[in-house]
């Protein structure tokens, strides 16, 4: 009797299993995703969700309220997000059809006026006035070049910032102009040009990018793993960096075989100082000039720095860089400045940064000392410079250094004396320093017409 019964229940589960098996595979989906500010929350409906889902909204982990197969909630700051359309992505495991994204859009839909109430009209010219005493009149340009005298730094740091504001404005109304101006020669509009051109110029991101994108999150991976984030990377690149990535390449075409255009607007620049003792590497007449600067504690540096020597090897003598000191507040940054300025004194600075780099490990005297030792220094003389903080001054001096020119932060490069913009956290490290040389070459071929 056992055995029949048994024999039954075994047969009902084989016929099940089909339709179990199926329903595990069915593709996640979402058909709505809807916000409640004063809740905090986003509300997520449709299927294949899985019994734990992971959820993150522009690739920040959320945290889960309810998860159920039709419906989750997650939890999200949505009271301190700036209006906008933001990438909400559910994954329930590895496969293709394991993950879904939706646009999440938060605030008013609907665009701003042509210019808000209480707005200026316009920024003053340099010739306009600005304050008149008896027959004199003091202009604007007048303010400027007394600021600038007084407040070097501030001026500097104020023009950078009125620069990166206008420069997102021209590139947005110079794209817009080649769109529109080819769309109307082939008579569409300029969502159906995009449509029928951007596909075949899409092309998937190596894994390098998710690797990049990945770091670039720091803090607000909330812990999460690169494995546990991969598929919400991948979708984050899909759906939001590989379609802009076609649109500019598709871009870049039109202003080779459509109407000419070029962006004059010049970015804010310094004159670079350069001690003798600043480590440089590359011909003095090179025609592109990338100063670092560096912190030997900073991970995103370390990226970065240790991409230079293939960029001189695609460039060659048309690049040259220059290392600066900009360590941490922080005994272990600041003694690894001291042990890098050490070595440069024996001439052995890019080998001992590099090999410093390359290996994970403490940032200590007995590290320091050993890569002295692995490198070929000369270790009395090392150890001496090092134990008797010799060069404790010289980075005081450095550190005024990047002062003066307004650095924002370790890792910031000036080419040819102009602040590079911020690294995309998609673009891997030796892709970014090779587009900042072409883009460099590029702008001195057209001042050069």
């Amino acid at each position: 009797m056992r055995s029949a019964l048994r024999a039954t229940i075994l047969c009902a589960l084989a016929a099940l299993a089909p339709a179990v098996t199926f329903a595990q595979l069915a593709p996640l989906t979402i058909q709505s995703a809807v916000p409640d500010v004063t809740a905090g929350t986003v509300t997520v409906a449709g299927s294949g969700f899985g019994q734990r889902p992971f959820v993150t909204l522009d690739l920040v982990p959320l945290n889960i309220q309810l998860a159920m197969d039709p419906r989750v909630i997650a939890v999200a700051p949505l009271g301190m997000m700036p209006p906008g359309t933001y990438l909400l992505t559910i994954t329930r495991g590895p496969q293709p059809g394991d993950t879904a994204s939706v646009q999440l859009q938060l605030g008013a839909g609907a665009s701003a006026p042509a210019q808000a109430p209480g707005s200026p009209a316009s920024l003053p010219a340099p010739g306009d006035a600005a304050a008149r005493v008896g027959d004199r009149t003091i202009t604007l340009a007048d303010v400027d070049r007394e600021w600038q005298r007084t407040d070097p730094v501030g001026y500097l740091a104020a023009s950078r910032q009125l620069f990166d504001a206008r420069r997102r404005i021209v590139n947005d109304l110079v794209h817009a102009e080649l769109l529109a101006r080819e769309a109307a020669s082939r008579q569409l509009t300029v969502d159906a040009l995009l449509a029928e051109e951007l596909p075949t110029r899409t092309v998937p991101l190596p894994d390098t990018a998710v690797t990049s994108l990945y770091q670039s999150l720091g803090d607000r991976a909330r812990g999460a793993s690169i494995e546990q984030l991969r598929p919400a990377l991948r979708e984050w690149l899909a759906r939001k960096v590989e379609p802009e990535l076609a649109k500019m390449s598709y871009l870049e075409e039109l202003t080779k075989v459509s109407t000419r255009a070029d962006i004059v607007l010049d970015a804010p620049s310094v004159t670079v100082e350069h001690p003798a003792d600043d480590p440089a590497i590359g011909p003095a007449t090179a025609p592109v000039e990338v100063v670092m600067f560096g912190d030997f504690q900073d991970a995103a540096y370390a990226r970065y720095a240790l991409t230079v020597p293939r960029v001189r090897d695609l460039f060659g003598a048309r690049v040259r860089f220059v290392f600066k000191h900009f360590p941490a507040n922080d005994p272990a940054s600041i003694h690894a400045a001291e042990a890098a300025a050490c070595a440069n004194l024996q001439g052995k600075f890019w080998l001992f940064h590099d090999t410093l780099l390359g290996k994970a490990g403490a940032l200590d005297a007995s590290r320091f000392k050993s890569v002295a030792s692995e490198v070929g220094l000369n270790r009395p003389v090392f150890d001496a410079c090092l134990d008797g903080e010799q060069m404790r001054e010289r980075l005081g001096q450095a550190l005024e250094e990047t002062r003066r020119y307004a650095i924002p932060a370790a890792g910031s490069l000036l080419v040819n004396g102009r602040l590079a913009p911020e690294p995309p956290s998609f673009l891997p490290p030796f892709e970014f320093f090779k587009r900042l040389v072409e883009e460099e070459l590029a702008r001195q071929a057209r001042a050069a017409r």
